[in-house]
């Protein structure tokens, strides 16, 4: 039986593509604690009211809405609305859509769940505006980095805390959010793939096993600033030319680690001017593995090769996720749900991060993904043909009825 109503699926998409689009360079614009993002909030809330759910926001800026049959705490199913700059409609948005259309098809097919359904939209998943990417969730999880989340700011050099206040919400209310940890039985969520493996192998649905751990670096390297034309070649010490060597070595560190992946992203230059020696030298990397023991070895390479080029060079991490497993008993619930419904079912790893990853270390959490067209995401070009899109959410709701009517779903 399908639960999925396609036309409500397809007109709510088609919805939530109007919040944010830049008609001028293409892609969504819809960054944390801007006007665009919570005009989707907004707009999520009204479509939950819609639904004749309970409806309300935490301390942390999440949407909620609660579907109240059964007995006991919720099972979550959702994603988030934020995005990158210029990203794309699909990345989060499906998920909170399908999520919604779920309880849309249960509710209409008089189906009546033994636990309540909680559908959530959570927010700063994406984290570019203030560098407090998972926000939401981690507020859920209370696994907030209170000391960064009260320094954070912008590139205009607006806060975090002003930002949010704006909005009616204060910085200083963010630890209270993890009260309601006890109120959630688990959480899934579907998402759109953002790589190539699915569509590339002619495969409808991805169970994810594990989703990567994410680590941010700062590495700055110290020259001595000097004449471009008049310093002597051995006399040159270019921070860029450091940094650069470096970069070379650890593509090729990299390279030899089929569980790692890893990009130097950004490069910041002093006093960046042609006809100056660079004086410093800044590289922000992001590396990835599911695997935490491969993450502790890279840190600590990139430590030692940083400071064996240049005796002076400096490296902190700024940013850290650890990798999270999927709830093992979940996911034949999700691969039947799609052996029913005659989908094609592969297991694989999440190298992207997502909720789903925050919420797997204090509560039963599982992700199924449909395929990405050309593997593009965060970009206008992201899209994923609505015949994925169906199915992905009637495997949602397929599994979302098998978790809420079971009297006895594992959660261990």
């Amino acid at each position: 039986m399908t639960l999925i109503d396609a036309q409500y699926l397809r007109s709510t998409l088609e919805e939530l593509a109007e919040i944010g689009y830049d008609t001028e360079r293409g892609g969504y614009h819809r960054l944390a604690w801007s006007s665009h993002e919570r005009q989707a909030h907004q707009w999520f809330r009204n479509q939950l009211e819609a639904l004749d759910l309970r409806v309300w926001s935490d301390a942390a800026g999440n949407s909620f809405g609660q579907w109240d049959v059964g007995q006991g705490p919720a099972l979550a199913i959702g994603s988030h609305l934020d995005s990158v700059p210029w990203g794309g409609n699909y990345d989060g948005g499906l998920g909170v859509v399908a999520a919604l259309a779920t309880v849309k098809g249960l509710r209409d097919r008089g189906l009546r769940p033994i636990r309540p359904i909680r559908v959530a939209a959570f927010t700063d998943e994406e984290g570019p505006r203030f560098g407090t990417g998972l926000l939401g969730s981690k507020a859920v999880a209370g696994f907030l980095d209170i000391d960064h989340i009260q320094s954070a700011h912008d590139a205009k050099g607006r806060t975090l805390a002003d930002a949010m206040k704006e909005y009616g919400y204060s910085i200083n209310d963010l630890e209270t959010v993890s009260d309601s940890l006890d109120q959630f039985f688990g959480y899934l969520e579907l998402h759109i793939e953002q790589g190539p493996r699915l569509e590339n192998s002619g495969i409808d649905i991805g169970v994810v096993t594990d989703i990567t751990g994410i680590a941010h670096l700062l590495v700055t390297f110290s020259g001595v600033a000097n004449h471009a034309g008049t310093t002597p070649k051995n006399a040159r010490h270019s921070a860029l030319l450091a940094a650069s060597q470096f970069i070379l070595a650890l593509e090729e560190f990299i390279a030899a680690k089929p569980d790692l992946v890893g990009n130097v992203g950004a490069i910041d230059v002093s006093p960046n001017a042609a006809n100056v020696i660079p004086g410093e030298a800044r590289l922000r990397i992001d590396i990835r593995s599911p695997h935490e023991e491969t993450l502790d070895a890279a840190m600590t390479w990139i430590h030692e090769r940083a400071q064996a080029v240049e005796p002076n060079a400096s490296v902190s991490r700024y940013h850290y996720v650890a990798p999270a497993h999927m709830h093992s008993t979940w996911l034949p619930v999700i691969e039947n749900a799609a052996e029913n419904l005659g989908f094609s079912h592969t297991r694989l790893v999440s190298w992207a991060g997502h909720d789903a990853g925050i919420l797997s270390h204090v509560m039963p959490a599982a992700m199924l993904f449909v395929p990405s067209h050309a593997g593009i995401s965060h970009a206008p070009e992201e899209w994923t043909a609505f015949d994925d899109v169906l199915q992905g959410a009637e495997v949602l709701a397929a599994t979302t009825q098998a978790l809420t009517e079971a009297s006895e779903v594992p959660r261990t």
